[in-house]
């Protein structure tokens, strides 16, 4: 789905809004017959507007008041009825899922927040992640499987609180101005559930967020590369507010996967758009594999977060087996 087609959804759901609402006016004036000339005076009330523009323009600030004092008191004879009635007020008023821009779309001449969450939302999901979407969240984050004695002065709980509240706060703070995120570590610490919990909140902030791993990523490129897809495909990875890579270093490294992974990183770097990539490589292996050009500019524009601890997902899965 692209933004047109999100545009396009949120225009049907107005429009089946104000047809709801159409259909319950006419309930409501087959019911109560006063209705009928009120409507039919509110209605008029723009025209009223424009014929004292046009004909009484020594006298409009007064007779656009009198206008307006003319219109609430309908309102408020209207609001009555429908009470009297046993109606809410608000009973044949288009209930709209946006109430900011009352699914238009638009807020004067730039997309509406809900179109850009529910374009991201759509991408994430389409990415093949949308599970780390919904059940990877900071909510859930559990710090009590990091035990050990950790290095550099800190035990493994220390570290990854520090972590864990790092990545709330970007997520918390993000702008597609934010620094990129180089998170290093050993298989099962919680580089995946983090990083798809910042996306998670950064997408709620209504920014267009691609999440994919390194294999899916070089996979498009690749398709790019034999005239299997068009271009587009490949476009997302540069443009979104955000792009996160996931297992980097699990991927069939080639020479032209190094050189797809170097030019896209570094068109990013240069046109300030923040990456997070996690990894089970170490720096050195980084180096060896990528390069030392990679290698620089990834460990030098990036906050690095080195994960430490025993893997989470072999404790987990040693509770259940003890639970059984």
């Amino acid at each position: 789905m692209d933004i047109y087609e999100a545009i396009q959804r949120k225009q049907d759901s107005r429009f089946a809004a104000i047809k709801a609402a159409e259909e319950k006016s006419e309930k409501l004036r087959a019911e109560i017959p006063e209705l009928f000339d009120i409507d039919n005076a509110l209605q008029s009330v723009s025209m009223k507007i424009m014929n004292a523009a046009l004909t009484d323009k020594a006298h409009l600030e007064a007779r656009l008041e009198e206008i307006k004092s003319e219109n609430d008191r309908l309102l408020l004879k209207r609001a009555a009825l429908l009470e009297q009635h046993g109606y809410p007020v608000d009973y044949d008023s288009p209930k709209f899922a946006c109430p900011l821009c009352a699914d238009t779309g638009y807020i004067g001449l730039h997309f509406c927040e809900c179109v850009k969450k529910e374009l991201n939302t759509d991408l994430y999901t389409s990415s093949g992640l949308g599970k780390a979407l919904l059940d990877k969240t900071f909510e859930n984050f559990s710090l009590k499987y990091y035990s050990g004695k950790g290095d550099g002065g800190l035990s493994d709980r220390e570290n990854m609180t520090i972590i864990y509240n790092c990545c709330k706060r970007y997520a918390q703070r993000f702008t597609p101005s934010s620094e990129s995120i180089l998170m290093i570590g050993g298989t099962g610490l919680g580089k995946t559930h983090l990083s798809a919990a910042i996306a998670k909140v950064v997408l709620e902030k209504g920014y267009y967020v691609i999440y994919d791993s390194a294999q899916s990523i070089f996979d498009d490129y690749e398709s790019v590369r034999f005239g299997k897809e068009s271009k587009d495909i490949i476009k997302k990875y540069e443009n979104c507010d955000l792009l996160i890579v996931d297992d980097l270093g699990a991927e069939c490294m080639t020479q032209y996967t190094v050189a797809v992974f170097s030019a896209l990183l570094n068109w990013r770097i240069v046109n300030s758009k923040p990456t997070i990539i996690s990894t089970n490589l170490t720096p050195q292996q980084i180096k060896k594999n990528y390069g030392e050009r990679v290698y620089s500019r990834l460990l030098g524009e990036s906050l690095i977060m080195k994960f430490t601890g025993q893997d989470v997902r072999l404790q987990k899965l040693s509770e259940k087996k003890s639970d059984t």
